[in-house]
């Protein structure tokens, strides 16, 4: 949400809205003015039916004498948290510090400049995929930097995360210890069938499942080696025409300890011989390249060959 006025700026991340007022005759910014141009909130997190939720008020404000345009990088201060939904920062260079995100950020979405006393204000989202506690917890590790058009560092703040106990204590916090490396695991796939809705496809059954509270961006699911003819179409429910061996695992970013279940449609192989030959699947989490807790349960095996009565 981004809201414009005549004295203060605030960054938001998820959803942006704009309004825009001015005050009195804008002064020059005095030394040490750092304080004044960049005010940030607190990021209490709530106990929710999936994970926490929370969202933090970050507003900068132009406290110079002259018209200038200033964007903002922000740290997430836990692992994976950050929503981004319609704003206007972006990871393209995937930068991670301490394995938290970094995003450039521009204060508008129509990249406005900021007159002398005007202000914009953004309330950026955070979701944390981990079990309500019956404690609070607290994690420190989050900045916001904010530049002007020169690239000059204008002003820095940290801040933390503090999530709410399941009772909505915020009183004497533990440290929030989140897992480092993706645990993702197939807890079964197959046998082959043919497709339900008379597609002519194959429909595999595959369900995994996604243990500790490691930060990633999705799963995705790999059958090798294939044999000719044969490729991932589909998932069931569908994210969109896959035509490769390997495919998104449909649905949102997993829970600590979530299973789920969804089905893959691959064509048959040219030769109908090849069905009975053994093919791999295997499942990963994607997050910047790090590797799997425990890559020993990430793979299981089938055939493409469906039963007489199949």
């Amino acid at each position: 949400m981004f809201e414009k006025t005549g004295t203060l700026l605030t960054a938001a991340l998820l959803g942006l809205t704009a309004t825009v007022a001015t005050t009195g005759p804008a002064v020059a910014a005095p030394v040490g003015a750092g304080d004044r141009t960049l005010s940030v909130g607190k990021l209490i997190l709530s106990p929710t039916d999936r994970g926490y939720k929370g969202s933090v008020p970050v507003t900068v404000t132009n406290t110079g004498s002259a018209t200038d345009y200033f964007y903002y990088k922000l740290r997430e201060p836990v692992p994976g948290a950050f929503r981004l939904g319609d704003n206007s920062c972006d990871s393209f260079d995937r930068r991670v510090e301490e394995n938290r995100r970094v995003f450039n950020c521009s204060l508008t979405d129509n990249w406005a400049d900021l007159a002398p006393g005007e202000s914009v204000r953004n309330v950026l989202d955070f979701e944390v995929l981990t079990n309500p506690r019956t404690y609070p917890m607290s994690m420190a590790g989050g900045w916001v930097e904010v530049y002007s058009v020169s690239g000059e560092l204008v002003a820095k703040k940290s801040f933390g995360a503090q999530f709410r106990s399941t009772a909505g204590s915020l009183a004497h916090p533990r440290p929030y210890v989140q897992d480092i490396r993706p645990d993702a695991g197939i807890e079964s796939v197959g046998p082959a069938t043919l497709d339900p809705e008379g597609s002519g496809n194959l429909y595999v059954p595959v369900t995994v499942r996604y243990r500790g509270d490691a930060p990633h961006f999705s799963l995705y699911i790999k059958a090798s080696p294939l044999p000719a003819g044969s490729l991932i179409q589909y998932t069931v429910p569908a994210d969109g025409p896959v035509g490769s061996d390997r495919a998104l695992v449909p649905g949102v970013q997993m829970m600590s300890g979530e299973v789920r279940s969804f089905g893959l449609l691959i064509t048959p192989p040219t030769d109908p011989a090849d069905a009975q030959d053994v093919i791999t699947f295997e499942v990963s989490a994607d997050w910047y390249e790090t590797p799997d807790a425990d890559p020993s349960d990430n793979t299981a095996q089938t055939t493409l060959a469906v039963a007489a009565n199949g």
